[in-house]
């Protein structure tokens, strides 16, 4: 089976001469959505609303699987749960606990074969290898027949994939280009850059690839003209400058830079006299038991093997360290984003929303805006952000993350880009996003983590007092932490004054373990009318695993609305949801620490505003 998605969709059986696509569009939209997917899960809803857009109809659970049916019999892809035959080997189309996936081989889709290619270039052109670099961006352009997806229908998810896509070729054909400058080819890509820069008067990379190549031919004047046309253009579409790069571009052919002229000097090296910002905090704390998730985050921002922009979301409970693994992760890929590493809080100390305005000004002023510029609104100066960010490679770092439309004006447009998200929610912001979720540490790492952290007379004087006060601290390297503060600072304390101090942290009216804090900012995402439910469920009677007839018998309400409230804490990382579940509906425990830290004895919540 080889699927053809860079242009009219194709699909080949064991005969690669006979287009076996299907002619139904829902069929052919159900195709791309597992082809674009394929090794991964595609949630029924996910489905049901690229084909229905948030408007299914009743029988839509039903024509859905019946265009699986049809995908599996003209395709021959069987179905591994159904328990027929099973193929010993080829793409297979499986029924998975809340949907399908469809294994399939990456080489059999034209999309994944693309895609390496182009990072492959990027790396040569990196590498200032051009003419592999051409080449090998040449090659991948070559996959492409049209517009990716040009006829199937698409719903929201398909859309945002054809977009994406259509940016990916556009870069692609930049790349190629650019090469050829570098080779010295200006005279042969001229007709192809005057097309481009008619076709795209606002992209600035056309237009600065366009006035190189024009003064490299000695006709500096119209180079000058070129700039002055996209200079009014952009002021009047965008209602901007034109980006530091381009106007020191225009700068140096008024000049007559003789750096121009040398076409194995780098394109991208004209650039603004910026110092590049670096905005990451450093870690507070040195991480212990997080080798595996430490190296998948790094891994994913510093790859080469991806053309798209890496995109990393941190999750989990209060105390479980998702910030510290942010920054020690941001840290240690810093140099492979040279040109600035950004970073912002969401929420401030009380939960309260951060602007995204003054987000993107203290962006935005780091990488050299003017006072003038930093006036924008917020749509403008989101505008702005991604303008000056899509020829760069800037790493952004975006902390206590609660909603994905607060991510929208704040993340960078350029594919060279990087974005790392720490989340107290499980977002979902993009089929390409790793997903990193932190549980408790393990005992032995907590145990290590307190003794290389107290006075050390205590690991000799009471090593099984000292393993009591680990296992009290839940696995939370942020309790722990607090713990070791604590005794740094009291280090005649014995070990049962500490477990005293531990044990009452959780009643008392401060937050001396900081895990009560991180649990109100995390309820104050919560619908207001959820929240005081969700505090009232703290309280010293309610038992510790939760049903949707519990909580609604405990809390005086609905059914519905006790299994929403608890489906919010879940998703919020409060709540851990037992399997399997019982009459259609999961039974929920708090997660590790939750309840013990951030339980208060009258149960009356401190309330934020969201």
């Amino acid at each position: 089976m080889r699927i053809n998605l860079l242009g009219p969709l194709q699909a080949y059986g064991d005969d690669d001469g006979v287009d076996m696509a299907p002619a139904a569009q829902k069929v052919r939209q159900t195709l791309a959505m597992l082809v674009l997917n394929a090794g991964r899960v595609v949630p029924f809803e996910q489905l049901m609303d690229e084909l229905w857009n948030d408007n299914p109809p009743a029988s839509a659970h039903t024509a859905l699987q019946t265009y699986v049916y049809q995908l599996r019999k003209r395709f021959s892809l069987g179905n591994p749960r159904s328990g027929g035959a099973v193929r010993a080997a080829g793409p297979l189309l499986g029924t998975v606990d809340g949907g399908y996936q469809l294994s399939l081989p990456a080489d059999h889709v034209d999309v994944f074969r693309c895609e390496p290619l182009l990072a492959r270039a990027r790396a040569e052109f990196r590498d200032e290898d051009f003419a592999r670099a051409r080449d090998t961006a040449a090659a991948a352009l070559q996959l492409w027949r049209d517009d990716a997806l040009v006829d199937v229908r698409k719903g929201p998810t398909l859309k945002a994939e054809a977009v994406r896509l259509k940016e990916l070729r556009t870069g692609a054909h930049h790349l190629r280009i650019e090469s050829d400058l570098h080779l010295g080819r200006h005279h042969e890509v001229l007709g192809e850059l005057t097309s481009m820069a008619g076709r795209e008067p606002t992209d600035e990379r056309a237009q600065g690839n366009l006035m190189t190549a024009l003064y490299r031919m000695d006709r500096r004047a119209e180079a000058l003209q070129v700039y002055r046309r996209a200079r009014e253009r952009i002021a009047t579409e965008l209602g901007l400058d034109p980006s530091p790069r381009l106007e020191a571009l225009h700068t140096a052919v008024l000049t007559s830079d003789e750096a121009l002229l040398r076409p194995a000097g780098r394109l991208t090296a004209v650039t603004a006299a910026t110092r590049a910002p670096c905005h990451l905090p450093a870690p507070r704390e040195r991480l212990t038991g997080r080798a595996g998730q430490l190296a998948r985050v790094t891994a994913a921002l510093a790859g080469r093997a991806r053309e798209d922009r890496p995109l990393v979301i941190v999750g989990g409970a209060p105390g479980t360290g998702k910030s510290e693994l942010c920054l020690h992760a941001a840290h240690q890929v810093s140099d492979h984003y040279p040109d600035g590493r950004l970073y912002a809080r969401l929420r401030d100390g009380a939960g309260r929303r951060m602007r995204p305005a003054e987000i993107l000004r203290s962006f935005l002023r780091g990488l050299g805006a003017t006072e003038e510029q930093l006036r924008l609104g917020t749509t403008d100066l989101s505008l702005l952000f991604r303008t000056w960010t899509a020829d760069l490679r800037v790493l952004v770092v975006l902390d206590d993350v609660c909603d994905v439309g607060d991510l929208t004006p704040l993340l960078p447009s350029g594919a060279g880009c990087a974005v790392v998200i720490g989340s107290r929610r499980r977002l979902f912001v993009s089929s390409s996003a790793v997903h990193v979720e932190l549980a408790g540490l393990p005992f032995a790492d907590c145990l290590h983590l307190l003794s290389s952290s107290v006075p050390s007379h205590w690991t000799t004087m009471d090593p099984e007092g000292l393993r009591r006060l680990a296992r009290l601290c839940r696995g939370l390297p942020g309790v722990l932490f607090a713990v070791a503060a604590q005794l740094r600072r009291r280090p005649h304390w014995t070990t049962r004054q500490a477990t005293a101090w531990v044990l009452a942290s959780g009643g008392a009216e401060g937050d001396a373990l900081g895990v009560r804090a991180g649990f109100d900012r995390t309820l104050a995402a919560l619908p207001a009318d959820l929240q005081p439910l969700a505090y009232a469920l703290l309280a010293p009677g309610v038992p510790d695993r939760l049903t949707p007839a519990l909580v609604a018998a405990t809390l005086g309400i609905s059914g519905q609305r006790a299994e929403d409230l608890l489906e919010e804490l879940a998703e919020s990382y409060l709540l851990r949801v037992q399997h399997p579940c019982v009459n259609g509906r999961f039974s929920y425990e708090w997660e590790l620490g939750t309840r013990p830290f951030a339980a208060r004895p009258n149960s009356a919540p401190v309330m934020c505003s969201a």
